[in-house]
């Protein structure tokens, strides 16, 4: 987590800088040259402001989002299936290891696991074990992966032990889409709006960009099993943005009828008034609407944090790495 933490900072810092260098050098239009540098000093003078802080966050939030976290996302969903599983004959049985060393070694990995996992009593009155969090699913899958790709294990009754705690596997970490479908109605809408005023701009390098952090958005929006449980009983809802509220509420707007009743008499439709309103309406819900969609990238981290923060798949990190850290030293310890 901290790494992680250092990471987005380092990427939101470049993402600063990289704003601060457009701005610092800016082309002149009419002669195609580069208009002289100002300092900071200068700008703060001539704008009358600092930083813009809302560009800062569009930018990072693509730096970020786009070229960061989105291919740990993709490469977690797809490592989330289970390396091994589907064909372990085409993993090679180590051969520094016998069959009763490779059982051995299967049992330690899964009792390791069970100890991590959370207990609790089912219906019927039996004791059970589940994942609750995030780090209690990279840690099984982690064992699970190294048992299926490394050990190969030929006891009966170990292997019976490995299907069942993939299951469980399967079955807490399946994940489903709990993001907002307004942002990403907003952000598709601003391509459609670009393509209208200028099929051209559909070709450029940010519409591929936006693409991807839209796509982003929707797979860091993907809620495991065992989080969505956890976010039902805290909060007893299954989403945590406000952006459907607040464009439900601008829209409700379009429902309201306004009346006026004139020295007394009979109240009447004021369509003036109301055609007024509902321009007022359309500008806002607009105005709100790109900018939540230009901030899609920006609330696919938010999402990122909240559904991948402790459960990413390290892809620098093989099977090998995993079982030195977390069995090597109990080892040692048990031989001394």
């Amino acid at each position: 987590m901290k790494k992680l933490l250092i990471v987005i900072l380092l990427f939101v810092l470049c993402g600063t800088i990289g704003v601060q260098a457009s701005v610092l050098a800016q082309t002149d239009t009419s002669t195609g040259n580069v208009t002289e540098q100002t300092t900071p000093a200068d700008q703060t003078e001539s704008k009358g402001g600092g930083i813009d802080w809302m560009q800062v966050i569009f930018a990072g939030s693509y730096l970020l989002g786009v070229f960061v976290l989105f291919p740990l996302v993709v490469y977690t969903n797809y490592q989330e299936k289970m390396l091994g599983d589907e064909n372990p004959d085409k993993f090679k049985i180590p051969e520094d290891l016998s069959e009763e060393e490779r059982n051995d070694r299967a049992e330690q990995v899964l009792v390791g696991i069970e100890e991590k996992l959370t207990p609790f009593t089912d219906d019927e009155g039996n004791e059970m074990i589940t994942i609750t969090s995030g780090a209690q699913a990279r840690y099984m899958r982690h064992g699970l992966n190294y048992i299926n790709t490394r050990l190969c294990p030929g006891d009966p009754v170990v292997n019976a032990r490995v299907e069942e705690f993939l299951n469980v596997y399967k079955d807490r970490t399946t994940r489903e889409f709990t993001g907002s479908k307004w942002i990403l109605g907003c952000a598709i809408g601003i391509l459609v709006f670009m393509g209208i005023m200028d099929i051209g701009i559909l070709l450029s390098s940010f519409t591929l960009i936006h693409i991807i952090g839209i796509t982003f958005y929707y797979l860091s929006s993907r809620t495991a099993k065992y989080a969505l449980e956890k976010r039902m009983e805290n909060f007893n809802s299954r989403k945590l943005g406000i952006i459907g509220g607040v464009m439900a509420a601008l829209f409700a707007g379009f429902s309201i009828k306004e009346y006026v009743s004139i020295n007394g008499g009979p109240w009447q439709r004021d369509y003036e008034s109301e055609g007024t309103s509902t321009m007022i309406l359309i500008v806002a819900i607009v105005m709100v609407a790109f900018f939540v969609g230009f901030l899609v990238a920006f609330f696919g981290i938010l999402n990122f944090i909240i559904n991948y923060s402790t459960s990413f798949i390290n892809p620098l990190k093989k099977p090998e790495d995993w079982y030195a850290a977390k069995f090597k030293e109990q080892e040692v310890a048990m031989v001394s």
